[in-house]
C-alpha cells in the first residue's frame, strides 16, 4: 500500500475502535532513557515536553501547542515545520512531511495547526523496524509502540479502513 499525500484520511468509528484496541503499552521515563534517540519518535505536547525535560531528544517530535488540560506554553522551536491537520484526520501534507523526514533521516519538529494525535499512524507506517513511537494516553501516561511488521500491517489496515477525502 502507498499512502497518498494528495488526499486526507479521515477516521471512522470502526477505525477508532481498532486504534483503541491496539493502544500499545505504557512506558516509563527510565525506560525511555535507554532508547536510541535516533529511532525515537514522539507525538503530543505533554510527551514531547516530558522527553525534553528529561534530556531525551527524539528524532521526530509532533505537537500542536495544546494539551487536554488546555493551552500550554510548549515552545515552538525555530525550524519547526508547520502543517495543518484537522481533528480526526491525517492530512496528505502531514504524511508527506513525516515520510520525507524519515527518508532523509533527519531530526525534525513538526507543529500541527489542528490536531496531531493521529500522526502516530504515518510514523509507524514509514519508520524503520524496531523504532519506538511514544505518545500521550490521556489519564494514563505515555504510551509506546515498537515498530514491527505486525504493527505496520495493522496501520496499513487502519489506513485502508479510513475514509479518503
Amino acid at each position: 500500500m502507498q499512502l497518498r499525500s494528495d488526499k486526507t484520511y479521515k477516521i471512522t468509528d470502526e477505525v477508532k475502535t481498532l486504534i483503541q484496541s491496539n493502544n500499545g503499552k505504557l512506558i516509563s521515563i527510565v525506560e525511555l532513557k535507554g532508547v536510541d534517540q535516533r529511532f525515537l519518535y514522539a507525538v503530543g505536547d505533554y510527551t514531547c515536553d516530558l522527553l525534553i525535560k528529561n534530556h531525551i531528544k527524539p528524532q521526530i517530535m509532533v505537537f500542536d501547542l495544546t494539551t487536554e488540560r488546555g493551552k500550554k506554553t510548549y515552545p515552538d522551536y525555530e525550524g519547526s515545520i508547520v502543517v495543518e491537520n484537522q481533528k480526526g484526520t491525517v492530512s496528505g501534507n502531514l504524511i508527506k512531511i513525516i515520510r520525507d523526514t524519515l527518508e532523509e533521516n533527519k531530526k525534525q519538529r513538526i507543529r500541527v495547526i489542528g490536531e496531531e494525535d493521529l500522526a502516530v499512524l504515518p510514523i509507524i507506517f514509514y519508520a524503520p523496524f524496531n523504532s519506538l513511537v511514544v505518545y500521550g494516553i490521556p489519564g494514563s501516561g505515555t504510551g509506546s509502540i515498537k515498530v514491527t511488521a505486525e504493527h505496520k500491517k495493522l496501520v496499513e489496515r487502519i489506513f485502508e479502513k479510513m475514509e479518503v477525502i
